[in-house]
């Protein structure tokens, strides 16, 4: 396996994670969010607002597949990723699965001074936010749980770094 793909919650770390484990294992780092944003030349908010989800969760899909072509790269997915187009057993078959499981209230207070930039959360107050999450949790985390590894730690640590680096072709 030559690639990481991170998976979990909004606001769960993803593409932090991401960025510091590619910078360990002197591997490429790709954002998901930012191919997509260069794909259809608008912020991820606004792809939302104006092509709708639907057509933002085909090219997701279609830039995820674009990363069977990386050779030693982690990418950090979207919230929704692994929830649509059975992108989840397809990364499972791709590279490494790593779920970050960040505790709701942590993504919660997060996501309160971010709201106007994650869609699914525009115009909640703290309670809607919470509620909002544990909704998405509901959804997607059958999705989530199919990685290979479980992070249940707010942020990434040593010990993160060993056990992927355990299972990855360097």
């Amino acid at each position: 396996m030559n690639k990481v793909y991170l998976v979990g919650m909004p606001a769960s770390g993803k593409s932090t994670t991401a960025r510091w484990l590619a910078q360990k294992l002197g591997w490429e780092w790709i954002d998901l969010d930012d191919q997509i944003e260069s794909r259809l030349g608008m912020s991820v908010e606004m792809a939302f607002e104006l092509l709708g989800e639907d057509k933002f969760r085909e090219t997701e899909h279609e830039i995820l597949k674009e990363t069977s072509q990386l050779k030693q790269a982690v990418i950090s997915c979207g919230g929704g990723t692994a929830a649509f187009f059975n992108n989840m057993e397809w990364m499972k078959n791709q590279g490494l699965t790593l779920y970050l499981n960040t505790d709701l209230t942590v993504l919660a207070h997060r996501i309160a001074f971010q709201s106007g930039k994650r869609p699914l959360f525009k115009g909640l107050n703290a309670d809607g936010i919470l509620e909002k999450l544990e909704e998405i949790q509901q959804n997607r985390g059958v999705f989530y749980s199919e990685a290979k590894i479980i992070w249940n730690k707010p942020e990434p640590t040593e010990f993160l770094y060993r056990a992927v680096n355990q299972l990855v072709d360097n």
